[in-house]
């Protein structure tokens, strides 16, 4: 007799929300999203206008609670930057979410604590 083993592929998670922006400075920017506990994300982030063949990544943990908020850092100074999430469960990877764009603070325009003007520009 002949024994048939049909694997059942993982489907693919869900797309990601929109990074939500929380804060950025001359070198940091930071963006929170409500995460699936049942995946890890990336989160993956360029220098416009580079292709994303080119970004760097943050991997984010499977199960880190109802909200994620994460922070890219070394990044260059009156710069615009692409950020995108992409969701991974059972190693199938989610298609991107869309874009979050920011642009990083010129050096010395740093809001100072109690200063609420803020100077990044995002969309």
């Amino acid at each position: 007799s002949t024994v048939t083993v049909i694997m059942a592929a993982a489907a693919a998670p869900a797309k990601p929300p929109k990074p939500q922006f929380e804060d950025c400075d001359e070198t940091t920017i930071s963006c929170k999203w409500e995460p699936d506990p049942e995946c890890s994300y990336r989160l993956e982030y360029k220098e416009f206008p580079d292709e994303w063949s080119e970004a760097k990544s943050v991997m984010i943990p499977q199960g880190v609670g109802t909200a994620t908020t994460t922070e890219v850092q070394d990044l260059n100074p009156t710069s615009t930057y692409t950020l995108r999430i992409i969701a991974i469960k059972e190693g199938v990877e989610s298609e991107p979410s869309d874009v979050l764009t920011v642009d990083t603070q010129a050096p010395g325009c740093t809001p100072k604590p109690g200063d609420e003007k803020k100077k990044c520009t995002i969309s």
